[in-house]
């Protein structure tokens, strides 16, 4: 899928996302890595495993009222989600859960409840 497209997926999934979400994102910023496969975190517990989105943040049910810091930051791994991806159709289907699974650690959703929900 052509960069541009990808990118136009992330917009327009972000666009959908109900009013009562949308308004809660706050100083946070979705980036795409084209480049790599993953990030990778030496504390992870399964390194070899790919990393197809990362949330670089405080989750909003941990920031206190006054909270002021730099933007939280969701990254999109392109070419990791583009090796899980048989066709353009899966690539859209898969970047839609990753973007909804990392917005998910945003509001504070751990990994259990997340799988839990099928993100």
């Amino acid at each position: 899928m052509e960069d541009f497209k990808f990118e136009e997926l992330i917009e327009k999934y972000l666009s959908v996302l109900p009013e009562k979400f949308k308004e809660r994102l706050k100083n946070i910023g979705v980036v795409v890595d084209y480049e790599n496969y993953s990030h990778k975190d030496p504390d992870d517990a399964n390194p070899n495993e790919l990393t197809l989105g990362l949330y670089q943040g405080l989750p909003n049910t941990e920031k206190p009222g006054h909270y002021r810091n730099l933007p939280d930051k969701i990254t999109i791994f392109k070419k990791s989600l583009e090796s899980v991806s048989t066709n353009d159709e899966e690539l859209a289907m898969n970047l839609k859960k990753v973007l909804l699974h990392e917005i998910g650690h945003y509001f504070g959703i751990d990994e259990k409840k997340l799988k839990e929900l099928g993100y």
